[in-house]
């Protein structure tokens, strides 16, 4: 009877030119921390000493887009891929060796169908002491999904750990986390109030599209947050700060009752309220806060509601001014520069033009009053398409930005899908591009650049 041959795996032979191996383990997993979780993991084919290093790189991004870009041109193909997504999390979470973890990004399709493994996984990843993580949840990886069908945040999954050393481990690492961010994630009043207490590290906290939201309160000297984002939770009425060392605050969703004061670190908000971006008297909400502002980002949805009669207050440490404005129609954007005035030391000035497919209009150019501009340096006009419109404005900073240094032209349209350009599209961007370089590179002022993305 003929005997077995013992299969052994091949000992790694020396090869003088992989110097790279010869580098501690340390330093390794910093290096395949820097790279995607699947280049990673595809290093373990390279040799037995390479085989398991990747297990405990720092950061886990469990990134999808290419899935997400599929499932975004065919909806259809989201019941087979979650399953997929699902388990090469779990895989890698079985995997993970390493004590401790910088950062785990969740990034797909997922709703309360999925309950049971994102649990799991919000768990793994306090228990590893990550300082972020991020739940991005948004449906076919791009908008906000009926809130009812939004993932839960399972805070009452930490304060109910049985075991005692479950406990220690759940407390040490909800002490460790220092950002928060869930897009298409339920947070109530009571969940918020535990991470807030819960988390003393916790310095940015971003919630986007959660249903459950009606009242947020964020006080106390204690607390360390300096970053805040709540972003169409469309059943909010009340946001609360004072008393806390907030740097930046968003809001964008419907008209509430914003209460700020005592908040001397604010220097940088981002706003859009109700239907037009500028109801509920947004700058009376803000008064307190108005003269230490230095970046303003203003999403104005419908300009042509109020902005003709709207007073805009005097800004006078504003140095970076930044609007998001719906322009379908060809309507003039001069009434924006009495904001602009209203801006005595601004150094940069940003107009995000939003549109599907912009409209124009055949009308004579108007001229705003002149108003010189001494400290604004750059400009930067996104969205734009060689309406009237658009050259009235950059007329504008070119013959009253005495201090203008650059102009930035972006013709993209900016409202974000994942499915590829249209030849339509990528025409007319094109054709923007001619009209932008046509326009404007014969008036503007010597030394001054434009540049045309």
């Amino acid at each position: 009877m003929r005997k077995r041959v013992r299969l052994t795996e091949p000992k790694d032979e020396f090869d003088p030119e992989d110097c790279i191996s010869l580098l501690p383990d340390d330093i390794l997993v910093s290096i395949l921390s820097r790279l995607t979780l699947k280049e990673a993991a595809v290093t373990s084919n390279l040799s037995r000493r390479w085989r398991y290093l990747w297990t405990n790189v720092t950061g886990l991004d469990f990134d999808a887009n290419e899935k997400l870009d599929s499932i975004a041109a065919n909806p259809k193909l989201r019941s087979s891929e979650r399953p997929k997504y699902i388990n090469w999390v779990n895989r890698v979470v079985r995997q993970h060796k390493g004590p401790t973890l910088d950062s785990v990004r969740i990034c797909f399709d997922l709703d309360k169908t999925s309950k049971c493994a994102i649990d799991n996984w919000v768990k793994f990843a306090v228990a590893k002491r990550a300082q972020r993580l991020e739940l991005d949840l948004l449906e076919n990886g791009e908008t906000l999904r009926q809130p009812m069908r939004n993932y839960t945040f399972p805070y009452k999954h930490f304060s109910q750990c049985k075991s005692s050393r479950t406990q220690s481990s759940i407390y040490i690492g909800l002490k460790c986390l220092k950002s928060l961010s869930l897009k298409c994630v339920n947070v109530n009043e009571e969940s918020l109030g535990f991470v807030l207490s819960s988390c003393p590290a916790l310095q940015y906290l971003s919630i986007h599209g959660s249903g459950d939201l009606t009242n947020v309160k964020v006080s106390g000297s204690s607390l360390v947050l300096k970053y805040l984002e709540i972003v169409f939770c469309l059943g909010i009425d009340t946001i609360e700060i004072t008393n806390v060392n907030l740097v930046s605050f968003c809001y964008l969703g419907p008209t509430i009752k914003l209460i700020i004061s005592d908040v001397p670190m604010l220097d940088e908000i981002s706003i859009g309220e109700g239907y037009s971006g500028l109801e509920n008297n947004v700058f009376g909400q803000l008064s307190c806060c108005l003269n230490q502002l230095e970046v303003l980002t203003l999403d104005i949805y419908r300009p042509e509601e109020n902005i003709k009669v709207f007073a805009f207050p005097e800004f006078p440490n504003l140095k970076q001014l930044i609007l998001k404005v719906g322009a379908w129609d060809d309507d003039s954007l001069l009434e924006f520069t009495s904001l602009i005035k209203a801006c005595p030391i601004l150094n940069r000035f940003v107009l995000q033009l939003i549109w599907m497919s912009p409209t124009k209009r055949r009308r004579k150019i108007k001229q705003a009053a002149k108003c010189r501009h001494e400290t604004l340096k750059l400009v930067e006009l996104v969205g734009y398409f060689g309406r009237t419109s658009d050259v009235e404005l950059a007329m504008y900073f070119i013959e009253n930005a005495v201090a203008l240094q650059k102009i930035i032209v972006d013709p993209r349209n900016q409202i974000l899908e994942r499915s590829p350009l249209r030849i339509e599209q990528i025409r007319k961007e094109e054709f923007a591009r001619k009209r932008a370089k046509h326009q404007l590179e014969s008036k503007k002022p010597p030394g001054v650049q434009l540049i045309i993305l």
